[in-house]
């Protein structure tokens, strides 16, 4: 009787810590993270977010704008990823297509982390190296992961029908790819413009249709159910948090059980 009791009890234990360290739903994510942001323009035309205090070696990701938009419409995502201790680097353009402008920005990062007087010296971890942006951002994107500095991408409603995309870029990846969509969006149709991406690239590709966002969602707000998922990606893919990565990986895949998404994966 007591053995089964202990049994019983340890069966417990486990549970309860299994549920203390599991997140109990995507927007877990939504929550800023412990670090206070500060953000200023600098470099080759670039706003920096960055937590105020830097310590130990920070996980960088890069941002493009999409067309219409500038980066004060994505201030609450790019300093959210902050929050996390990611130091965010945004183009300051809205003509990112060609990813140009985003290594642009991780050219200057990488000079900082080297520089006597920088507050980035050695603090920069240039071996973890995300990419992101939305629309022709997002196109930007995948044009700059061909860089071999680029880890980890998450485009978000790429346009990938020209404003500075080249076709084929997609099979010249180096980093695995979460690529999200919106299920509503009739400006870059997904249909059209991240399902070839997703037939054609080279590497690992998690795509991830938003039900109910269209085009606007990204740049309005705090982005949505778009914040969340992009966070658990680059925290897993990037400091290596595995309890974010149960939200892509595996059979259990909790994004994939979520009635918010459509999910098809490639590759891995």
């Amino acid at each position: 009787m007591r053995a089964g009791l202990r049994g019983a009890a340890t069966a417990l234990v486990m549970l309860i810590s299994a549920c203390a360290t599991t997140p109990a739903s995507l927007q877990d994510y939504f929550v800023p993270g412990r670090y206070t942001v500060v953000s200023r323009a600098e470099g080759p035309d670039c706003t920096v977010f960055r937590p105020e205090s830097l310590s130990g070696k920070h996980p960088i990701i890069l941002w493009g704008n999409g067309t219409v938009s500038k980066v004060p419409a994505y201030t609450p995502l790019l300093s959210h990823w902050a929050s996390q201790g990611f130091v965010v680097a945004a183009a300051n353009t809205n003509s990112a297509g060609s990813g140009a402008p985003l290594l642009a920005c991780l050219d200057y990062l990488t000079q900082q982390n080297a520089a006597a007087g920088s507050v980035f010296r050695n603090h920069l971890d240039l071996s973890r190296v995300g990419a992101s942006g939305h629309s022709q951002g997002g196109g930007g994107t995948i044009m700059a992961a061909r860089d071999p500095r680029i880890t980890a991408t998450a485009p978000i409603e790429a346009y990938t029908l020209g404003l500075g995309y080249v076709r084929g870029a997609e099979a010249g990846q180096h980093g695995t790819m979460l690529l999200l969509s919106g299920g509503l969006d009739t400006t870059a149709v997904p249909a059209r413009n991240q399902k070839p991406v997703f037939d054609a690239a080279n590497t690992p590709v998690f795509w991830a249709t938003l039900k109910a966002a269209d085009h606007a969602v990204p740049a309005t707000g705090t982005s949505g159910a778009f914040r969340p998922a992009t966070t658990a990606w680059f925290r897993w893919k990037l400091m290596g948090d595995k309890q974010a990565g149960r939200w892509f990986e595996g059979p259990e895949c909790l994004l994939c059980k979520s009635a918010d998404w459509t999910i098809q994966r490639r590759g891995g």
